[in-house]
């Protein structure tokens, strides 16, 4: 899916011919639904190459997108990406390897994101998701994860379930679609994908609004389906749910710390928080000595990004989240 890629989709494009598949098995698709820019005219000139693009002038959110490239699709196997992202040569070999267990209906890639001093998300970014992998490493060993990427999954093409218009994390869909079905999804940390930070803190402040929103938005649509998973659904809790409500559990322990300060343990604990925040607050105020200190940096990430997650449970109350993307610069 391509809303607005012209700065990218050319590299993405060679990107994606350039992989280390045999050529006559590979679809290549482009949905540029929307586009106003020249996103369908540059992968229309792709078209010598096999390269469809897809185009229709109403912009109608990724999950049509998805929903249109994978009705144009003939494959056994279909991989879903961004444009943004470019994928490592030996990706394909390792995510269809991964398919190859009978159990398997889906499996995810990793997402790495490249550090610049010059973007100020980079480093929590990064961070971010080298804890997110581990994380999935582990959910691995215990029967699947349940958090597959947008940007680098693939997934057996008869599982795939339209989208729904309203949806907006169609990952999390498509994930819930294949547990569904009786199928694991896999993490090959060998399938990687690569692509730059947002390119300042306020955008990736925007970033994780939404994929919190639409998180709520999945669960409140899903939750019945969620909790006939039995082992997915616990796992899903302690990896999305618990992370979801974290500024709520945060707000609850100053809360309580600042009403029992008078008992020592919630005096330390109290202290701390004033402390940690602190440092958070230097963080956002002088943007030289969080790029410098990983000590600043960290608190200022963390808080940030749980305000966010907090900005988007508001948002999902109010109703006020759209399925059509907000594209982050980059």
């Amino acid at each position: 899916a391509a809303y607005n890629e012209e700065k990218i989709i050319r590299d993405k494009l060679a990107n994606s011919l350039a992989l280390d598949y045999p050529r006559e098995k590979l679809e290549i698709i482009v949905v540029a639904d929307g586009s106003s820019d020249g996103t369908p005219n540059i992968a229309a000139k792709f078209a010598d190459r096999g390269i469809r693009c897809l185009f229709e002038p109403e912009r109608r959110g990724k999950s049509h997108a998805l929903n249109r490239a994978v009705a144009a699709s003939q494959s056994e196997i279909v991989v879903l990406s961004d444009a943004n992202n470019l994928f490592s040569s030996n990706a394909l070999r390792y995510l269809v390897r991964a398919l190859s267990r009978p159990s398997v209906g889906g499996v995810s890639g990793a997402k790495r994101i490249i550090e610049n001093r010059d973007r100020a998300a980079s480093v929590g970014d990064s961070l971010y998701w080298r804890y997110e992998s581990r994380i999935k490493l582990a959910e691995s060993e215990l029967g699947g994860t349940v958090a597959a990427d947008g940007e680098i999954f693939a997934m057996r093409r008869e599982l795939y379930r339209p989208i729904p218009p309203e949806v907006i994390n169609d990952d999390a869909f498509l994930t819930l679609a294949v547990v569904l079905q009786g199928y694991e999804i896999g993490y090959e940390p060998a399938a990687t994908s690569t692509e730059e930070a947002s390119a300042s803190i306020t955008e990736d402040f925007r970033v994780k609004v939404r994929m919190v929103a639409g998180g709520y938005q999945f669960l409140a649509m899903y939750w019945r389906d969620l909790m006939g998973t039995g082992w997915f659904a616990f796992k899903f809790a302690s990896h999305k749910i618990l992370r979801w409500l974290m500024p709520l559990f945060l707000i609850a322990l100053l809360s309580i710390s600042t009403l029992r300060f008078d008992e020592w343990p919630y005096a330390l604990l109290l202290v701390a928080q004033i402390l940690f925040y602190g440092v958070a607050s230097v963080g956002a105020l002088v943007p030289s000595v969080r790029q410098a200190s990983k000590l600043v940096y960290i608190p200022f990430y963390f808080t940030t990004m749980n305000l966010a997650a907090f900005v988007g449970l508001a948002r999902f109350l109010r109703g006020r989240q759209s399925v059509l993307w907000s594209k982050a610069a980059r």
